[in-house]
């Protein structure tokens, strides 16, 4: 069934264009519609005074909006409503209209988990951020093991997390960047140290992946060609900790062992090895517990 553009306001009382069913026989009209699958939202100056009205656009997102009709709900919105959408957008940051500007594009997923689009705007490129979005595959990640055979399948960030109950240490790379083979002979090593530790090292290819918003803005705090993150549980959500790449892995080991709540259990609060009388400690509280 064909889609046809139409002009509604939700609940927020803010105006969206939407591709949605026509109306049918028995008149039922096209207000009536709801859907709680995945989105694709796009944002632009709307209400821009230059008379573009964007056609090039919406007929993109239409031919987009025909083919995914049923699995994926496109909109389009102003970009002044941009916050509303998700707290980490402001709508200052994207500047102010140009001619022939693109506009911004995002996915939501069933979880109202949203994602960046950073690739060129194009019908080839949307039509991959609609499959990796079906796909739940848009924030890839990858447990690193001791050896590339031993590491993890490619899996959403954000069900990796929410299945983990203790801390992680996440990098998002550049895989183009010459320090990258570096970093990550250290980061295995790091995997080598921490075997006895409940402590998984992930990797996230920023490159090639579509990251969640929270995690583009804080990426724009820390200008570097890599960066870490360590995230922890706690009962109101996760602590975020971000810090830029680091020069060695006995760095990495003294940044975990000074942010592992409670401590590791090979290392003490500095990175240190622990004696056999500091481990006493670990060891009566597995045989006696």
């Amino acid at each position: 069934m064909a889609l046809v553009k139409t002009t509604a306001i939700d609940n927020n009382f803010i105006p969206w264009l939407l591709w949605r069913p026509p109306a049918t026989a028995n008149g039922s009209p096209p207000d009536n519609f709801t859907f709680n699958g995945p989105q694709v939202v796009a944002f632009h100056f709307v209400d821009n005074r230059h008379g573009d009205n964007l056609k090039k656009w919406i007929n993109m997102i239409d031919e987009l909006a025909q083919e995914y009709a049923g699995r994926i709900l496109f909109g389009l919105q102003d970009i002044s409503n941009i916050a509303k959408f998700n707290g980490n957008l402001n709508p200052e940051d994207f500047g102010s209209y140009r001619k022939g500007l693109p506009p911004r594009i995002y996915g939501k997923d069933c979880e109202g988990r949203v994602y960046e689009m950073h690739k060129l705007v194009s019908t080839k490129y949307l039509r991959e951020f609609c499959e990796q979005l079906l796909k739940e595959q848009l924030f890839r990640a990858v447990v690193l093991g001791p050896t590339p055979a031993q590491d993890s399948a490619p899996r959403n960030y954000f069900e990796l997390r929410e299945q983990s109950s203790g801390d992680m240490l996440v990098m998002l790379y550049d895989p183009a960047c010459y320090y990258w083979p570096i970093q990550q002979r250290m980061l295995r090593k790091l995997v080598h140290l921490l075997s006895n530790e409940d402590l998984p090292i992930v990797v996230v290819d920023k490159a090639n992946n579509y990251l969640g918003v929270g995690f583009t803005r804080w990426l724009q705090m820390v200008n570097c060609h890599g960066s870490t993150i360590f995230s922890s549980p706690r009962p109101d959500g996760w602590d975020i900790k971000l810090q830029t790449r680091l020069e060695s892995t006995r760095g990495y080991l003294r940044y975990i062992a000074r942010n592992r709540q409670p401590e590791l259990r090979d290392f003490d609060a500095d990175g240190e090895p622990r004696g056999p009388e500091d481990a006493l400690e670990y060891i009566q509280y597995l045989y006696y517990s």
